[in-house]
């Protein structure tokens, strides 16, 4: 999980200690595990969360989160459960990164402490009406950078459950794409459809492009250039017409702002055709049809390809994927958590087996998940 999703579920203690008095029992801890005695503040962000997940179990009938069963168990008894399994996990990966003699070679712990400070500035007083302390805000956010360096630790490059950089690409090769594209819309300059004839010079038009391309030294840039200038053409000549015929008012929805609208699909398109886009199931660019004729052994790289739709075609260019090598750090993170995400996960809660675990049961009474719920 990225650090801006995990703070987005945090809920944590502030103002704990100022109210200890009234209480009679002391509540500024959660749970002792092994040798560390977590702060309450730390076992409401691990409850928070965790009740943030169990709307995930509501179904569209339920209208109560607080009404429903999660594993057998009511809610209240789940979250607190996943909170006491989060605190476990919290100390097991504290003692197993000063185990491995582990460092933050990127900073990413000060980092986190500038994310956490920048971030509390707009939502501190959710939190701190929730009861939350940055103190404990950042440490979670720190023990999740920790997790992540373990992470890489076995599975990333020269790890010792190191994951093939073949097997990685070969991954994104099936799924993503980058590419270079110039839609053509199947319209003239009034935004009608065209007739088989029109579609035909379309076509044709796009033909001759590939293979000007591949035959002499015009760019794609230059082509897409060329096209634009063609089709803005077609809109300010029937923009001309309407003005000249004057049978009608013009209407101010429709054509003076198909061209506004298309200057700026052409400025989009500018900046996709020079950097290219990469398209994945997920989020096909441009179209999902476009995606499935592109990825893979579909197209090969650097082929150009003509794909036809009922309203547009599209020039399409296949692009090397992993010439951006800031790209393929990124994504590579991502194959590795689905790869190895859940085997990492099960083998950090065998970490908790044997742990000596001490529940603050005044802090478990006191922290109630119907409060919290009312909160959130």
């Amino acid at each position: 999980m990225s650090l801006i999703k995990k703070l987005s579920a945090v809920a944590v203690t502030s103002a704990m200690a100022l109210s200890l008095a009234s209480c009679g029992k002391d509540t500024t801890w959660g749970a002792k595990i092994d040798d560390t005695e977590l702060r309450a503040g730390i076992f409401i962000y691990y409850q928070s969360d965790a009740l943030s997940r169990a709307y995930d179990y509501m179904t569209e009938t339920d209208t109560d989160v607080m009404a429903i069963t999660i594993d057998g168990m009511s809610t209240e008894d789940w979250v607190n459960d996943q909170a006491l399994k989060g605190m476990q996990e919290y100390v097991a990966i504290e003692n197993k990164f000063d185990e491995l003699g582990l460092t933050f070679e990127n900073k990413e712990d000060e980092l986190a402490k500038v994310n956490v400070e920048q971030w509390w500035e707009y939502v501190s007083e959710y939190f701190e009406g929730i009861g939350v302390s940055q103190e404990s805000y950042l440490d979670v956010a720190i023990n999740g950078e920790k997790k992540a360096a373990i992470f890489d630790y076995y599975y990333g490059e020269g790890g010792e459950m190191e994951v093939p950089e073949d097997e990685i690409k070969a991954i994104l090769n099936a799924d993503y794409a980058r590419i270079k594209y110039i839609d053509m819309p199947l319209k003239d300059g009034e935004g009608n459809l065209l007739k088989s004839e029109g579609k035909a010079e379309i076509k044709a038009m796009a033909e001759e492009y590939i293979e000007r391309m591949s035959t002499t030294d015009v760019t794609f840039e230059e082509i897409s250039k060329e096209y634009d200038e063609y089709y803005n053409g077609l809109i300010e000549a029937a923009n001309a017409a309407e003005t000249t015929d004057d049978t009608t008012e013009a209407d101010d929805n429709t054509i003076e702002l198909s061209l506004d609208e298309t200057t700026t699909q052409t400025e989009e398109n500018d900046e996709l055709v020079l950097l290219g886009s990469v398209t994945s199931a997920e989020y096909p660019v441009p179209s999902a049809s476009v995606h499935e004729k592109v990825v893979g052994d579909a197209m090969a790289v650097g082929e150009y390809q003509l794909i036809e739709e009922d309203e547009v075609y599209y020039i399409v260019y296949k692009m090397d994927l992993f010439a951006d090598e800031e790209y393929y750090d990124y994504k590579k993170t991502d194959i590795l958590n689905e790869l190895k995400g859940e085997e990492f996960d099960a083998t950090v809660a065998s970490w908790t087996e044997n742990q000596t675990v001490i529940k603050n049961e005044a802090a478990f009474d006191r922290y109630t998940i119907e409060k919290l719920n009312e909160t959130e």
